[in-house]
């Protein structure tokens, strides 16, 4: 076997505290650590990219199978084809039935937490205009109804009281 290279590194204190919690934790030598850092770096370097909360949201919701990925065109089709359905409101009241589920899910979370979650579902792109006040830019009109709904329930039923409006492709949440 060939010699391994040998290399010096200066870490700052940050750096340094990780690399240190990380032998204690994994008992691995200073080499394996390092050596797996960089081809973990090498793998995923493209990522810094992305907006990493959003990332940890979505492995966590895609890594347990609670949630699948879905076209926006086709989801946008079903809510469009549920409007029209003589069994909508049938629909709607298994929509608030999900809802208060989550709203139980999402208990001791702040408001801003929730909406960052359903952000990363792409229904809205949130616009934060105000300490407890946020635009809703929805990725289509057809579904103001569904991420109203849905917002309602959650929200009531972890008692937090707030204001919706509704403009034609955009709500505009305030948390009271």
């Amino acid at each position: 076997m060939k010699n391994p290279i040998r290399i010096t590194i200066a870490l700052d204190e940050e750096s340094n505290e990780i690399f240190n919690k990380l032998k204690e934790s994994s008992k691995l030598s200073q080499s394996e650590i390092i050596r797996r850092a960089l081809k973990f770096y090498n793998s995923y370097r493209d990522f810094e990219n992305y907006d990493m909360d959003k990332l940890r949201i979505y492995v966590e919701m895609l890594s347990e199978g609670e949630h699948v990925i879905l076209d926006m065109d086709h989801f946008v089709k079903f809510i469009h084809v549920l409007d029209t359905h003589p069994d909508k409101n049938k629909f709607l009241e298994i929509h608030r039935e999900i809802a208060r589920s989550h709203a139980e899910q999402f208990s001791g979370k702040s408001p801003e937490y929730i909406l960052r979650r359903l952000e990363a579902c792409n229904f809205f792109r949130i616009n934060k205009i105000g300490n407890k006040e946020y635009t809703l830019v929805l990725i289509n009109y057809t579904i103001k109804e569904f991420v109203k709904i849905f917002l309602e329930e959650v929200l009531n039923n972890l008692g937090i009281k707030h204001e919706i409006k509704e403009n034609l492709t955009k709500l505009r949440l305030k948390i009271l």
